[in-house]
């Protein structure tokens, strides 16, 4: 008799142990789902403007919208930035760690830069109209299991190229 009771809980526990090992396989095979299916809808350079009261600097202005499809509320790590004019690099930024809900929500950013950093040409055509603008980024989603700690990361890279002009 104390056999067959050993036999019979060793299998409780092994079939209790397959029941978590597949809960846990599915959670996370359905976090990093919902990570995956983060999308960025639109893309858009805004302007360049002239910061109030102080002439040499300026800010570029851009916006991207985010779709989260499922009904789950995705954690963002952080969006990360580089702005070019004519090809010259002038900046880097991110927006940390925030959450996205189910829907689609435009983020805007901003970066600014003095415009004395820049070379002589590139000053020119900024300061006369139009000018080649080229931002680059990576949105990064961890994979969180049960919340606790990252297993894997989504980068989901953007390119944005626009021309654009000043705006007083």
């Amino acid at each position: 008799m104390k056999d067959s009771h050993k036999r019979i809980l060793r299998r409780i526990k092994v079939a209790a142990t397959v029941i978590v090992l597949a809960g846990v396989v599915i959670h996370l095979f359905m976090v990093y789902e919902a990570a995956k299916s983060i999308e960025i809808v639109d893309k858009k350079i805004i302007g360049i403007y002239p910061k109030y009261l102080k002439p040499d600097e300026y800010e570029v202005k851009f916006s991207l919208a985010l779709k989260n499809p499922k009904r789950t509320e995705i954690e963002i790590d952080y969006i990360s930035y580089e702005v070019y004019i004519e090809d010259e690099f002038v900046g880097k930024g991110e927006k940390p760690r925030f959450i996205i809900q189910h829907g689609m929500k435009n983020y805007t950013f901003l970066l600014s830069f003095n415009i004395l950093n820049l070379t002589t040409p590139t000053k020119n055509l900024l300061l006369n109209g139009d000018v080649n603008i080229i931002i680059k980024g990576e949105v990064i989603i961890p994979a969180k299991f049960l919340g606790l700690f990252t297993w894997r990361y989504i980068k989901l890279p953007y390119e944005i190229k626009e021309k654009a002009e000043i705006i007083s």
